[in-house]
């Protein structure tokens, strides 16, 4: 079935989208702002799930063969001096993908322009949608033209400058600011994982991203002070001491020679993402912390079920309730896994410390458990009930070791108060997975397409 599709966006989803439909039968016009590449950073960390998206579209062998590396899974080390947690990727599942952005999303344009039934453009900034009743039936761009098309593809990002133009007003919560810092030389203690450095303000996460090319991503609270030689003097001394050497030095030399980027960190949550002859993916569809390096193994989702309920139906209503519908049962449990992992990890009043000092205790205990959680970090079990039941049975480690604390004969009142924290956050969490599991049902049903305004909506 042949139909006409426009990619506002010729980023990572974007391209993927292009590549995904086309696939399907769609003629696909991609209109990129940039003349290039956003110059800001993005994602680079690509799991399983993703990297066999990406060879199921066609692209997988061009970015290794680009400079992308094969990554094997994670290591977490709970505090300067401890030995890292290793959790692989699940055996079968293949590895993972670390690969500089700019080089990614350049190889992804070069090798899906070459297909007869995509065409790419940069330098064109889109501006509106054109609407016919209450359907989006193209866009306009700033110089006036207009691209009419049955259905419109929205992959500009989180910041997303179509999003509004369609009455969608996400949730949004400032979570803090991550700085990208990079170093050169083979010196992740751990080998081809992403290694998340605790015990600092925020975590450190550090991976492969090509050969010899480490980036550091660290979290910095929303209070800390900004600037360069604020965040040079708080990275150097809060935060690098977590860092095992020789990766430490390193770091510091960059601090003090490399540029460097701060970006905020938010959390975006949409409560729909498709219109009658509109979707949003990626990104423009919704975003969490970036700790768990899920944001292009989610896009990469989108876009393959975008294109397989589309290439059955066409871009119909009904098709795009459908997408709609299969995008919240995956991203909902990612929100819930990525929120819940983000405040163990920062572990910042007592109930978290003590589920985090369970979380050490249970991967430890066994490679089921160190396997079962990175199946849920990465995508690959996506189920919330299983969530629940890890998150239960690293509850009552965590109880167990707040309890240990009488037998240390530490003072009642403190061991009490860990225990109330502990409790409170944990049923926190627990309830918040029970509420979105309650949603997905409630989606199931009566999840509908958003209903477009006929104007653009004023501030």
């Amino acid at each position: 079935m042949a139909y006409e599709v426009v990619v506002v966006g010729g980023g990572f989803t974007g391209i993927a989208a292009a590549a995904a439909l086309s696939q399907r039968g769609a003629h696909v016009t991609v209109l990129e702002a940039s003349q290039s590449t956003d110059p800001r950073f993005r994602g680079e960390l690509i799991h399983p799930r993703g990297v066999r998206a990406l060879e199921q579209l066609g692209l997988k062998d061009a970015l290794f063969a680009a400079g992308g590396v094969a990554v094997k899974g994670f290591a977490v080390t709970p505090d300067a001096n401890a030995e890292a947690i290793v959790l692989p990727y699940s055996d079968g599942s293949g590895p993972g993908l670390g690969i500089d952005h700019p080089l990614m999303v350049l190889t992804m344009r070069r090798e899906v322009a070459k297909r007869a039934n995509v065409s790419i453009t940069t330098g064109v900034r889109v501006v509106d949608f054109v609407r016919e009743g209450e359907r989006i039936v193209g866009v306009k761009r700033a110089d006036g033209t207009v691209h009419r098309a049955d259905l419109v593809v929205v992959a500009d990002g989180r910041q997303s400058k179509l999003r509004p133009l369609l009455g969608l007003q996400p949730e949004v919560k400032l979570l803090s600011h991550t700085v990208a810092v990079a170093v050169q030389g083979d010196l992740l203690p751990w080998g081809m994982n992403g290694h998340v450095f605790l015990g600092a303000p925020g975590p450190i996460l550090a991976y492969p991203y090509g050969a010899g090319k480490i980036r550091f991503c660290i979290d910095v609270p929303v209070g800390a002070a900004k600037g360069k030689a604020a965040f040079v003097e708080l990275l150097s001394t809060k935060y690098a001491p977590f860092v095992p050497e020789p990766l430490r030095s390193a770091l510091l030399e960059a601090l003090k020679t490399e540029p460097f980027e701060a970006i905020a960190t938010h959390s975006i949550s949409t409560e729909a993402c498709a219109a009658p002859g509109v979707v949003l993916v990626g990104d423009a569809g919704g975003c969490a912390h970036p700790l768990t390096a899920s944001g292009m193994t989610n896009a990469l989702n989108d876009v393959l079920s975008l294109a397989k309920v589309v290439g059955s139906n066409g871009p119909s209503n009904d098709a795009l309730e459908d997408y709609q519908r299969h995008r919240y049962d995956f991203i909902r449990m990612r929100e819930l896994f990525t929120d819940a992992l983000y405040e163990v990890f920062r572990a910042h009043d007592a109930g978290a410390k003590s589920l985090q000092a369970g979380v050490f205790r249970y991967w430890r205990a066994s490679a089921r458990s160190r396997q079962a959680s990175m199946d849920i970090l990465s995508g690959e079990d996506v189920r919330t009930s299983a969530f629940v039941a890890e998150y239960s049975r690293v509850f009552g480690l965590s109880a167990l070791d707040v309890l240990a604390s009488l037998r240390r004969r530490e003072p009642l009142r403190a061991t009490a108060q860990r225990f109330s924290s502990l409790v409170k956050v944990s049923f926190g969490r627990l309830e918040g997975a029970m509420e979105k599991t309650a949603k997905k049902v409630v989606d199931r049903y009566r999840l509908k397409l958003h209903r477009v305004p006929a104007e653009q909506p004023r501030a």
